[in-house]
């Protein structure tokens, strides 16, 4: 196995022979049309979860599928759903569709309160909720519509958007806290919807990805959009926004007006991954140039700080302020599966984003180590977790109260997705299962974030034949009224996915830095922002700050920059501490004539304000 030795943010450039191409080693990023298999045989094994008698997907099962408790939680029904939903997508077998439809059913008849609105989120084996009057979480609330949002992906089905569109405006109207400089999800409410307080990374980026990032891309409405730009800002000034001041890792819990709640210093290495995932596909929608170098931050600490190089994939949990990592009384260091997902998710959207092949090497071994070690190849399914070299790790039973049929089968789905079309470059056929309708309609197909002029459909077959009433480009599927059925769409990329015009920085900087400082980059790209604590002319925050990725030498990448040229200068953190020339003088901003496409900039510093002018410092 290959093994990330620097964190070397260079572009890779299709005509470059700046270095050459990453050798993929995952069998499933070499061939995606594998990841289809697997997410088959992760379906298989959770139909037998399902109770025939009661309805409703039992919650905790054991390694060999054994039914090991009599809970059917909110959450187990919701993500086996979405599980079944994604594996009919791939699979095309209407078995599955029908198994997510069960789900929904039981979810709708017994998890949804009548009373007060909301999801409970504990059921026992009839679907009684196990404690009604207790405070539900927005988490809850969020992940109650990630099935529903497949569904009506997958099948247009008008009275699960109605689902859909009732439980986004419930957590509108009793979650979300409008005050101007407060805004955002509230972390919890009472079982009535009051009080809603406290702020939390679940309660900001699960919003993203469990349905609002779904209903933008099923109806382009500008309040998605806006929805979406408002959690990536939160994400930008709330999560990224702490780094700096952590060991390791950001803030995940606040009270109600952002402050840091330090009785909860843990961090985990997959939602900084997941938080990445999600600014890189709301920068499909909303291109904002903050966007991926905050993206490539949050991974950047990963690998820095909480990632095995030696054998693949990020590590768990952390102490944020101490940096200590938490091992929960086991003798070894742990991985867990869905965090896995995320490296393989935000890595290979990143590398689709950027064309770094930094990205793509963090995909491949967190991949490869995945289908190696936590798939389990006897029994079917995926283990929770596995020590670092993919040993046993406390258990091996596949469902409990946060376990389902959601994360092993969403990463089979978006392995066989961005493998194919940023990996590959080939087109990816999904299924859809369309009900008939009274009124002709136009179905958007836009199954994944991406650059509008990026995919196109190539071809639609509705019950095996031909079927020609569709617009390629912009991806609308016109149905006249009465039509339903079994419809097989393949979408094309286009022949190289247009990597967004990027700049890359290297700069060498004089050895007398203090090793514990980070430099960052100020410019008319960032409203003159010189680094954390500081403010942009516009008065508000954009720090930028560089990866360290050798001895004196850091880089950043910046995304769409605009403008014939900009002007810059680097520092490490203020204008106190900015970039001097030989002998201490002062230096003009340093300009670059930006060309199209992709550009490597190299950079020497000679000397900082704050620290003497020597003459053994010059790096020439």
């Amino acid at each position: 196995m290959k093994t990330l030795t620097g964190l070397l943010l260079v572009i890779f450039l299709f005509s470059s022979p700046i270095r050459a191409q990453y050798q993929i080693e995952s069998p499933y990023l070499q061939n995606p049309e594998k990841a289809i298999e697997f997410v088959d045989g992760c379906a298989a094994f959770w139909l037998n979860a399902y109770d025939d008698t009661r309805g409703g997907y039992f919650t905790y099962i054991d390694r060999y599928g054994n039914i090991t408790g009599t809970n059917k939680n909110m959450l187990t029904q919701t993500r086996n759903a979405y599980g079944f939903v994604r594996a009919y997508m791939l699979t095309g077998d209407i078995t599955y569709l029908s198994m997510a439809r069960k789900g929904l059913d039981f979810l709708y008849q017994h998890a949804w309160d009548s009373n007060h609105g909301g999801w409970f989120g504990e059921l026992d084996i009839n679907g009684n909720p196990i404690s009604p009057l207790a405070e539900k979480s927005t988490f809850d609330q969020h992940y109650g519509l990630l099935g529903i949002s497949a569904y009506n992906e997958a099948t247009a089905n008008i009275q699960d958007r109605q689902w859909l569109l009732d439980g986004y405006a419930h957590n509108e109207n009793f979650y979300w806290d409008s005050r101007p400089s407060y805004s955002g999800y509230y972390d919890t409410a009472d079982f009535d919807g009051a009080n809603g307080r406290n702020k939390s990374f679940n309660a900001t980026v699960d919003a993203i990805t469990t349905h609002i990032l779904y209903l933008y891309l099923l109806t382009e409405d500008e309040i998605y959009r806006d929805r979406l730009e408002q959690l990536a800002n939160q994400i930008i000034n709330r999560l990224v926004g702490s780094m700096d001041f952590q060991a390791i890792g950001f803030v995940e819990k606040f009270d109600s007006d952002w402050n840091w709640n330090d009785d909860e210093p843990m961090t985990i290495m997959g939602h900084l991954l997941k938080t990445a995932w999600c600014l890189a596909r709301i920068y499909h929608i909303d291109p904002n140039n903050i966007y991926i170098p905050a993206a490539e931050k949050l991974v950047s600490d990963v690998l820095q700080k909480g990632y095995d190089h030696e054998f693949g994939g990020p590590y768990k949990d952390y102490n944020r302020i101490t940096g200590e990592m938490l091992m929960w009384g086991n003798p070894d260091i742990l991985k867990t599966f869905w965090a896995m997902e995320q490296a393989v998710t935000s890595g290979l959207q990143l590398y689709g984003i950027t064309g770094n092949t930094l990205y793509l090497q963090m995909a491949d071994e967190s991949l490869d180590f995945f289908m190696k070690y936590f798939v389990d190849h006897e029994y079917g399914e995926v283990y929770l977790d596995r020590t670092r070299t993919g040993g046993f790790a406390w258990n091996e039973n596949k469902g409990n109260e946060w376990k389902a049929a959601y994360h092993s089968i969403e990463l089979g789905y978006y392995t066989y997705l961005y493998g194919n079309l940023f990996v590959k470059h080939e087109p990816v056929i999904l299924h859809y299962y369309f009900v008939e309708s009274s009124e002709d309609r136009n179905i958007l197909l836009t199954p994944l974030a991406i650059d509008d002029s990026q995919l196109s459909i190539q071809q639609v077959l509705w019950e095996g034949q031909q079927y020609t009433d569709y617009d390629p480009n912009d991806r609308i599927l016109k149905l006249p009224a009465g039509v339903n059925g079994h419809f097989e769409v393949t979408y094309a990329p286009e022949e190289t996915l247009a990597i967004t015009d990027n700049v890359t920085f290297n700069v060498t900087v004089p050895p007398s830095t203090p090793p514990s400082d980070t430099i960052y980059i100020a410019g008319t790209f960032n409203c003159w922002d010189p680094g954390p604590g500081q403010l942009g002319t516009d008065g508000l925050d954009h720090d930028f700050p560089l990866t360290k990725i050798g001895e004196n030498h850091w880089q950043i990448t910046l995304i769409s920059l605009t403008g014939d040229s900009i002007e810059y200068k680097y520092t490490r953190g203020s204008w106190d501490t900015v970039e001097k020339g030989t002998e201490g003088r002062e230096v003009p901003n340093r300009l670059l004539s930006r060309p199209d496409g992709h550009y490597i900039r190299n950079d020497v510093i000679a000397n900082w304000r704050d620290i003497p002018a020597s003459i053994q410092d010059l790096p020439y």
